[in-house]
C-alpha cells in the first residue's frame, strides 16, 4: 500500500542522512577527513486524475537520496614539527600511488618505508618530480619521494674562491698581509689556502696563492724499531717540495742512551723533500742518533730509528700554476683597476691523497661588478671575509618540506640539497572522486582526468611541512542538522504507525 511505501521512503533517506551525519561525527578527528551531506529529492508521481480545469491531479509517492555531497573546503593546519607530516592548504590533492593505480588524498600523515621512500599511512607511495643535482625536473615522469636517510652526499671540490679585504695605501714597500681560507679538493679533504699580499711600489700590490698540504704518517714497528713514512705528492716531472710550515721533532735516544729531541732544520721555500731529508739527516747524526732519514724525488719521505718517536706536522707545497702570483694595481681612489675581471685557471697539483689537481677562480668582483679588494690611506690592512663554494662529504641529517613541495635534504657537513617535490592533483568534477577509504580519492569518468602540477601553478595550494589538515567538520552544524534527521526519521515513524491503525480499524470493520 502506498501509504506505508510513502513514508518508507522518508525513513530509508533520513537512515542515509543519519548515517553520514554519524560518520562525519565520527571522523571529526581524522586527518584531511572532508565533511558529506545528504540532499533529498521527491520521487515519481502518479496522475490519478484531472481538476475541473483540466490541471492534472498527481499523487506523490515519497523521496529519495539525490546527492550526497562533499565539503572540499580547507581544514584547519595543525602544528606538529613532525619531518614527514605536511598539511594542504588551497586547491589540489596529494598524489599518491601503488605501480599503476594513482589516487588522490588530502591526508598528508606520512612516513617512510625501510627504502627511505616517502609513503601514506596505508603504505601507498607519495609521488613527486625527481630531482638531479639538487634541480627538481618538473618535465619529468612522477616517482616516488626519496629521501636519502643513511646516504652520503659526495664532496665537491672548490672551484671558486673570494677574499674581501682592505689593504693599506701607506704601508711600506715589502709590507704584507695574510689571509686564510679553508678549501676541498675533490676527496673532500679540507686545506687552508693563504693569499698573501705585498706592497712592490704605490698603488701596486703582488699576490701569491698557497696551498699548504699537511701530511699523515704511516707508522710501522718491529721490535723497538719504528718507521714513519711521508707520502708526498707529486707532479709528473716535479720534485715534491716541503713548505716552511713543516714542524717536524723527532726523538730518540743518541749514543749514551739518553732521549734526545731535535727539531727539524730551517727550510727554504721551495726546497725538494730530498734536500729536506739530507739535512734532517745530518741534524741526527749531530745530536749522536742513530736513525735513517731517506726520500725519493717523487716525494716518499721515510724515518726509521730505535725507539723514536715523532710530532709536529710535515707539509708539502703543491705544485701551483702560473697564475697562483700576479700584480694587483689600484687607481688614486683605491679601486682595482687590474686585473679587471676574477682570476681563472689557479691550479695546485701533486696532493697527497691523490685527488684529482685543483683549479680555481679567484673572484675579484661582486654581482654589482665592485671588487672585494680596495685600497685606502691610514688604515690597517685586514681581510675581513672569505667565501668558497666547495665540502667535504656529509651524512644524511633531517629533511624539511617547503611551501612549495620541495624535498630539501640537510647533511651533517652543513649542505642541503633538493631531493624532489611533491606533486599535486587536481580535478574538474570534485564531487565526481570516488572515496576509496584511508582518506584517498579515485578519479572517475565523472570527475574527469586529474591535472598532475606543483603548488602555487594552475590554481594549486601551498603546503605547510610539519604539519597536518585538520577535518573540516563543524561539530555545531553536524548537532543541528542531527536533530533535524531526528524528527524527519521521527515524523516518518509516526505516519507508519499512523497508517497502520487505520489499517486495523478497516479490517476490524470486515470482520
Amino acid at each position: 500500500m502506498a501509504s506505508f511505501y510513502i513514508p518508507l521512503t522518508g525513513l530509508n533517506a533520513d537512515s542515509t542522512a543519519l548515517n553520514t551525519i554519524a560518520n562525519n561525527l565520527s571522523n571529526m578527528n581524522t586527518t584531511g577527513y572532508k565533511s558529506q551531506s545528504v540532499n533529498f529529492s521527491d520521487l515519481f508521481y502518479q496522475q490519478v486524475g484531472e481538476a475541473g480545469s483540466g490541471d492534472p491531479i498527481q499523487r506523490g509517492s515519497g523521496t529519495q537520496v539525490c546527492s550526497i555531497e562533499t565539503d572540499f573546503s580547507n581544514g584547519s593546519p595543525n602544528t606538529t614539527n613532525v619531518d614527514t607530516n605536511v598539511a594542504l592548504q588551497g586547491n589540489g590533492f596529494f598524489v599518491v600511488g601503488n605501480g599503476d593505480n594513482t589516487l588522490l588524498t588530502r591526508d598528508g600523515d606520512f612516513s617512510l618505508d625501510l627504502n627511505g621512500n616517502l609513503i601514506t599511512s596505508n603504505g601507498l607511495n607519495v609521488m613527486g618530480f625527481p630531482a638531479t643535482n639538487g634541480t627538481v625536473n618538473t618535465n619529468a615522469p612522477l616517482a616516488p619521494v626519496h629521501i636519502p636517510v643513511g646516504e652520503v652526499e659526495p664532496p665537491s671540490a672548490t672551484n671558486t674562491f673570494g677574499m674581501t679585504a682592505t689593504l693599506n695605501a701607506a704601508a711600506n714597500v715589502g709590507d704584507s698581509l695574510s689571509g686564510k681560507i679553508q678549501v676541498f679538493d675533490s676527496l673532500g679533504n679540507a686545506y687552508q689556502a693563504q693569499v698573501t699580499y705585498t706592497k712592490t711600489a704605490t698603488n701596486t700590490w703582488s699576490y701569491n696563492v698557497t696551498l699548504p698540504d699537511t701530511l699523515a704518517a704511516n707508522s710501522s714497528s718491529a721490535g723497538t724499531m719504528n718507521t714513519q713514512v711521508y707520502n708526498f705528492g707529486s707532479s709528473a716531472g716535479t720534485p715534491a717540495t716541503v713548505d716552511p710550515a713543516t714542524s717536524l721533532t723527532i726523538t730518540a735516544p743518541n749514543a749514551g742512551g739518553i732521549s734526545t729531541t731535535i727539531n727539524a732544520p730551517g727550510i727554504v721555500a721551495g726546497e725538494s723533500v730530498v734536500t729536506y731529508a739530507a739535512d734532517l739527516q745530518s741534524a741526527l747524526t749531530a745530536a749522536g742518533i742513530t736513525a735513517s732519514v731517506t726520500a725519493t724525488a717523487a716525494g716518499q719521505l721515510t724515518i726509521s730509528g730505535t725507539n723514536l718517536t715523532t710530532s709536529g706536522s710535515v707539509i708539502q707545497d703543491p705544485v701551483a700554476s702560473a697564475t697562483a702570483t700576479g700584480s694587483l694595481t689600484f687607481d688614486s681612489n683605491g679601486n682595482l683597476v687590474s686585473p679587471s675581471t676574477d682570476v681563472t685557471g689557479i691550479t695546485f697539483s701533486g696532493l697527497s691523497d691523490g685527488a684529482s689537481n685543483m683549479s680555481m677562480t679567484w673572484n675579484l668582483f661582486g654581482a654589482d661588478g665592485s671588487s672585494t679588494l680596495t685600497q685606502v690611506v691610514d688604515q690597517s690592512s685586514s681581510v675581513s671575509s672569505s667565501t668558497q663554494n666547495g665540502f667535504a662529504s656529509g651524512n644524511y641529517n633531517s629533511f624539511t618540506i617547503g611551501s612549495d613541495g620541495t624535498v630539501t635534504a640537510t647533511f651533517k657537513n652543513g649542505q642541503k640539497l633538493n631531493v624532489g617535490q611533491l606533486a599535486l592533483g587536481n580535478v574538474v568534477n570534485l564531487q565526481g572522486l570516488e572515496a576509496t577509504g584511508n582518506g584517498d580519492y579515485e578519479t572517475t569518468l565523472a570527475s574527469g582526468t586529474a591535472t598532475i602540477g606543483v603548488s602555487g601553478t594552475s590554481g594549486l595550494g601551498t603546503m605547510q611541512g610539519g604539519a597536518l589538515e585538520a577535518s573540516n567538520v563543524n561539530i555545531s552544524a553536524e548537532f543541528s542538522e542531527l536533530i533535524i534527521a531526528q524528527r524527519a526519521f521521527e515524523a516518518n515513524s509516526k505516519a507508519v504507525t499512523t497508517f497502520d491503525t487505520i489499517t486495523q480499524e478497516t479490517i476490524n470493520m470486515i470482520h
